[in-house]
């Protein structure tokens, strides 16, 4: 290999048919050695550093392919740049990266990654990708904006010992409301509940969950479920709602795993109770990160606002494989792969 070339490992996805988990044989990881880039103006080029695990990845298959690249979050640290907005060697970037272990990021790639030179050094980097990256921003933004959150009611959170559960959990005490949460593990259920201060939660996996959401949310009625996995769990929310009660759809995870999506038959609540469903993407509201990191991570660095991660050291050959150990619960908190090489 010559100093004008890379080896370059990139990660491909089938096209999955619909309703089936995602396994290993619809990922592929290929190699090669290749000339370096030539950057257009306004460009970059990065080593990619970590990469964020996250139910939702991005898979843009052209007209007729069988399989693309898979796009995530991920860190980068710049090579060469032609932007002014982005110095060599001297910064990070975090945003939509494809999983691979170099990448060009052009003019309009460049929308949605950020130059964060002014991270809180007190902060691990890893945390940038979870409770202070598009996940966290998520949580508080669709909290703040979407759902009204009013003390003295009630929240369901499911799939709530993940990086956005944890979060919205912790927001929603801080708001003076009662938080109820559902994870996949006793072990995950008792987090929630000891150290993250949730009132109550149950093992979806093991219980009933109508019986156990019913017994949880008790006489005082369920004002607000965020909804992580949109599957039929909101059927037996719109069943347990207070008159004017909110559903915060902001996650897919049922999907995600190739599992059934909700179709409530009890859907009418929506008019009877007067209830708003709605739904909340982080991608149209990245100009809100300065506001979202002035208010949250205070809150981190002094213990306030409690997070548990997994980082996995490994290459771009492992990213898959975590990923869908990810998807089967296998670690707590937010998940990521930082490349043992950096």
């Amino acid at each position: 290999m010559t100093k004008s070339q890379i080896t370059n490992s990139r990660v491909y996805i089938a096209q999955i048919p619909e309703g089936v988990a995602p396994n290993k044989s619809h990922f592929r990881t290929v190699t090669t050695t290749e000339d370096k880039p030539e950057l257009q103006e306004g460009s970059i080029f990065v080593k990619n550093i970590l990469f964020s695990l996250d139910p939702y990845i991005r898979h843009d298959f052209a007209e007729g392919a069988k399989e693309a690249e898979v796009i995530g979050f991920g860190f980068s640290k710049v090579l060469e740049s032609k932007n002014p907005k982005f110095h060599v060697g001297s910064s990070y970037f975090f945003g939509t990266l494809p999983w691979s272990s170099y990448s060009v990021l052009r003019p309009q790639d460049l929308g949605e990654t950020f130059n964060i030179d002014s991270i809180d050094k007190d902060v691990p980097l890893s945390a940038y990708s979870g409770i202070l990256g598009a996940s966290g921003l998520t949580v508080w933004d669709s909290i703040n904006r979407v759902a009204d959150l009013k003390k003295g009611e009630t929240i369901y959170i499911s799939s709530a010992a993940g990086t956005l559960g944890q979060l919205a959990g912790q927001i929603a005490k801080r708001k003076g409301l009662r938080v109820i949460g559902s994870a996949g593990t006793d072990e995950k259920v008792a987090y929630l509940k000891n150290q993250l201060g949730f009132d109550a939660a149950f093992n979806y996996k093991t219980q009933d969950k109508r019986e156990a959401l019913t017994a949880a949310v008790g006489p005082q009625g369920l004002d607000v479920y965020y909804d992580l996995v949109f599957d039929n769990t909101v059927e037996i929310a719109l069943d347990l709602f207070n008159p004017h009660g909110r559903v915060v759809t902001v996650g897919l995870l049922a999907g995600h795993k190739g599992g059934e999506l909700a179709s409530p038959k009890n859907i009418v609540h929506l008019l009877l109770k007067q209830i708003r469903w709605e739904g909340y993407t982080v991608f149209e509201h990245f100009d809100q990160f300065e506001n979202f990191w002035k208010e949250v991570t205070p809150l981190i660095k002094s213990g306030e606002f409690k997070y548990t991660e997994s980082v996995v050291d490994g290459g771009v050959e492992d990213i898959a494989e975590t990923y869908l150990r990810f998807l089967e619960g296998a670690y707590q908190g937010k998940v990521s792969l930082k490349f043992s090489d950096f």
